[in-house]
């Protein structure tokens, strides 16, 4: 009984000791650890979500429907697309934009980074965040890249706003702004990123393409080295390119010219009303062709491609003789055509263009190798403007591909 009894209390003894032990234990361990780092905020990155995914055989099949049967070579990955919403800045003003991200599905890196541009659109439904299935630059994903691209001021996000359109500041400002919201999306998803950055685009996606490269060239504190550049068919001497397609009796695309001093015009307040351009019944018509409800096609149909029936003369007098100041000062300014890269660059386009002039793209290549640019202008052939642009991704990836240094 003496010994049941002591045994007892021995347990319980040995019990509280342990107990005690235990919970110091802990105690110690929580208070000597080393504080947790707290989790890095982002500045730019406001939210993501995914919109696509695609598996390497269906990526190869959209490349050869989509005339780009030798990208198969290059399909490495399967992909994920995702829509993000990311801070930027317009003319002073916090803005929330929009734009995709693409990445090889499953890769940790570390991967190069592609920021792509897309052509002009007019449809909301036609910015890359909100197209149904796959815009097409986000191929490159498959080969390994991550790729950013913008919709652009007007589109997504910011589809309530006028289309910045071949403003340099805030284009190059967009793109930026992307391309770090970008940084902070592949460091969420645990993906790392070498040191190679590569910008490319296409008709406006090259002037946007351009406007980047020199923005970010001339601020160092971004710390990003370029690995290479090529832009296609953009409008880089903008006076040059308008005083060309006015001078046409035809010009089948007359939603273009629009598009350009509809947004001239509101986005650097001259204040003038439409029918200070354009004849009626074309002038009371602008602002609700250009409002993102219709696609290329129809803004196109309502429009006139006479140009004699379309522009109003004293206009079209001001901009040939030069007295119409105040919109080509603005060509001017945002023009991307004088300057000098350090980036090696390359400028492609075809000669059956029938929208961009190509002698804007060789003027600017011998313009830039006079300034000591590394540039070089490849020639897409002789397909039409649209057409060229699966030209010059054909062109393009491989020259990308040959740069790369994590292959």
């Amino acid at each position: 009984m003496f010994f049941k009894s002591n045994n007892r209390k021995l347990k319980a003894s040995v019990t509280t000791f342990l107990f005690g032990l235990m919970f110091s234990f802990i105690f110690w361990s929580c208070s000597d650890d080393p504080e947790q780092p707290a989790p890095i905020e982002n500045e730019y990155l406001v939210e993501s979500a995914l919109k696509n995914e695609f598996d390497e055989e269906l990526i190869k099949t959209f490349a050869a429907v989509s005339g780009l049967p030798e990208f198969s070579d290059y399909v490495r990955h399967n992909i994920e697309i995702h829509k993000i919403t990311y801070k930027t800045v317009v003319q002073g003003e916090d803005v929330m934009a929009s734009g995709v991200i693409s990445f090889p599905a499953g890769v940790v890196g570390p991967i190069p980074l592609v920021a792509a541009f897309r052509g002009t659109i007019f449809s909301d439904l036609e910015a890359p965040s909100e197209n149904a299935l796959i815009y097409g630059f986000e191929l490159l994903a498959a080969a390994g890249y991550g790729l950013v691209m913008p919709d652009m001021i007007g589109f997504g996000t910011s589809k309530d706003m006028i289309q910045h359109y071949y403003n340099k500041e805030t284009n190059s400002g967009v793109a930026i702004d992307m391309i770090k919201a970008g940084e902070e999306f592949f460091r969420e998803k645990e993906i790392l990123l070498n040191e190679q950055l590569f910008l490319f685009g296409y008709s406006q996606g090259g002037f946007v393409t351009m406007a980047t490269q020199q923005a970010i060239e001339r601020d160092p504190a971004l710390g990003w080295n370029i690995a290479a550049v090529g832009a296609g068919a953009g409008a880089y001497n903008i006076e040059f390119v308008m005083e060309d397609v006015i001078d046409r009796e035809i010009f089948t695309s007359p939603g273009f010219l629009s598009l350009i001093i509809y947004s001239y015009n509101e986005v650097n307040n001259f204040g003038k009303s439409m029918d200070y351009y354009f004849l009626e019944p074309y002038a009371g018509k602008m602002a609700g062709l250009l409002d993102g409800s219709k696609d290329q096609d129809q803004v196109n149909d309502a429009l006139s491609d006479t140009l004699v029936n379309y522009f109003r003369p004293a206009f079209v007098e001001g901009m040939m003789n030069k007295t119409e100041t105040e919109m080509l000062n603005a060509f001017q300014v945002n023009s991307v055509h004088d300057w000098k890269p350090e980036a090696p660059l390359r400028l492609y386009h075809s000669s059956g263009d029938e929208y961009i002039p190509i002698e804007d793209s060789q003027n600017t290549v011998e313009k830039l190798k006079d300034n000591g640019a590394d540039v070089t202008f490849v020639l897409l052939g002789e397909r039409n403007h649209s057409a060229s642009a699966i030209d010059m991704l054909s062109e393009i990836v491989p020259w990308f591909e040959g740069l790369r240094t994590d292959l």
